[in-house]
């Protein structure tokens, strides 16, 4: 196809809607009802553009690893090798992924976006005084050794940076922009990131309205930098002080 329709565009946004609504929906049976959605968007997809099969098909897969209640990190990389087996076996279902992964290192645009981070969380943290004892119990075992948490630690910044960015700034964003145009594709990559983030950290409203935020910058970085090398390694910024917020507390 040579170019989108509103068809397209309307797939591929009820896609990103039906799986807000599964993260907002999570801890409830409810969650299934998305789920379901998304498998329908996705079967409804494959003749549309290939941005929009790309982005149904993904989110498709995502919606039902997560739901299935393992580790949110483990299922981003099990939706990310699924959709990478789709895009080579059946690329009419799922093409490949066409983004820039390496691009420039602004490093000034990419310390600020980063550094922003620890700023933001911890008065959120301090203002709002969340309740994180479901992200203790799910991450940090009792009785955990030191070592064990501050290595843990760094391991999930690297590795939930690597996967958050691969799914939203590569795979969503680049196709979000063959259907919307760029700005368009920043700003719905950046609203799906924050109510993905309504039980995470951040969480409830305020977090969703944070990391949405944040999402943007992300966005505009990327797209500056020509790759995804710059948005990772703030992103690992972000990671990182979650990592250290969640070893005070457990440690407290």
């Amino acid at each position: 196809m040579d170019s989108p329709s509103p068809r397209d565009r309307a797939l591929a946004i009820a896609s990103l809607i039906a799986f807000g609504a599964q993260a907002v929906l999570a801890p409830t049976d409810l969650a299934l009802v998305p789920v379901v959605a998304s498998l329908v968007i996705a079967l409804g997809a494959m003749r549309t553009a290939p941005a929009t099969r790309a982005i149904t098909s993904l989110v498709a897969v995502l919606a039902v690893v997560s739901w299935t209640g393992i580790l949110w990190q483990p299922a981003m990389a099990i939706a990310l090798g699924a959709f990478a087996l789709l895009a080579r076996s059946l690329p009419r279902l799922a093409p490949g992924p066409t983004w820039r992964a390496r691009g420039e290192v602004p490093w000034l645009a990419t310390l600020v976006v980063g550094g922003v981070t620890p700023i933001a969380l911890v008065l959120w943290l301090v203002v709002m005084q969340p309740d994180l004892g479901d992200v203790l119990r799910t991450y940090v075992p009792d009785e955990t050794p030191l070592a064990l948490m501050i290595a843990g630690g760094v391991v999930f910044a690297i590795v939930n940076a690597a996967l958050e960015e691969l799914i939203w700034r590569g795979v969503l964003q680049d196709r979000l922009e063959a259907l919307v145009g760029p700005v368009a594709a920043i700003v719905l990559q950046a609203l799906s990131f924050g109510v993905a983030h309504a039980h995470g950290v951040p969480r409830g409203v305020v977090g969703v309205v944070l990391a949405g935020t944040w999402a943007v910058m992300l966005g505009a970085l990327r797209r500056h930098a020509r790759g995804l090398v710059a948005p990772v390694i703030a992103h690992v910024i972000a990671d990182a002080t979650i990592a250290t917020i969640v070893l005070v507390l457990a440690t407290d």
